[in-house]
């Protein structure tokens, strides 16, 4: 009986961090929990990927996720937000579901408090994000378009082209004619008589 209870105990020990660590994500799955960020004295080390821990880097540890498992890691007192991938185990305290990297800390503006209550949801895996939020969706393809001067489009003129033109016929202007006046007798003398003589 005692033997059956200790090899039970060692079957115990050496299948659940099998099960732990061979668990499958599963998209749109969240978890929620306090998370933390990585201490100085981690970076430039081996994770348990076998990648070298880089500041500049979004990612985090998981204790059971995948590798490559990709996460979106959202303050819940701030809502700010930011997708990780995973590539180390840990954090190894029972309170705390993340451990994050430098860059992802400082995008969940959480240095003030040093933990901070994080909503993970899976959100895709071997390092692609296959869910995505509605406003990164507008901001990812306007990233795609290009910046405004790029995108305006240019306006060819044509070239100055001297136009032959005809010239309008003028209106010819009409000179008015004003009579003078002329006195009675110069008026007589000038017009011919009516009367003739006939033969």
């Amino acid at each position: 009986m005692i033997l059956k209870r200790i090899s039970l105990f060692f079957l115990f020990l050496i299948a659940k961090p099998l099960f732990i660590y061979s668990q499958n994500a599963v998209l749109g799955s969240e978890s929620s929990g306090i998370a933390s960020y990585y201490g100085k004295k981690f970076y430039g080390r081996k994770t348990a990927s076998g990648e070298i821990l880089k500041k500049g880097e979004l990612t985090c540890a998981h204790p059971s996720l995948p590798f490559g498992t990709m996460l979106e890691v959202t303050n819940l007192a701030n809502n700010k937000w930011c997708i990780v991938r995973v590539n180390d185990r840990g954090p190894f305290r029972r309170s705390r579901i993340l451990d994050v990297s430098h860059d992802a800390a400082e995008l969940l503006d959480m240095f003030q408090s040093g933990t901070a209550k994080v909503k993970a949801m899976v959100v895709g895996d071997n390092g692609v994000v296959i869910i995505t939020r509605p406003e990164s969706i507008i901001e990812n393809s306007m990233n795609l378009v290009g910046p405004e001067e790029e995108n305006k489009i240019a306006v060819i003129n044509p070239p100055n082209v001297l136009k032959k033109t005809v010239p309008k016929p003028r209106k010819k202007a009409v000179k008015k004619q004003t009579k003078k006046k002329t006195s009675p007798k110069k008026a007589a003398a000038k017009k011919p008589s009516s009367t003739t003589k006939k033969k």
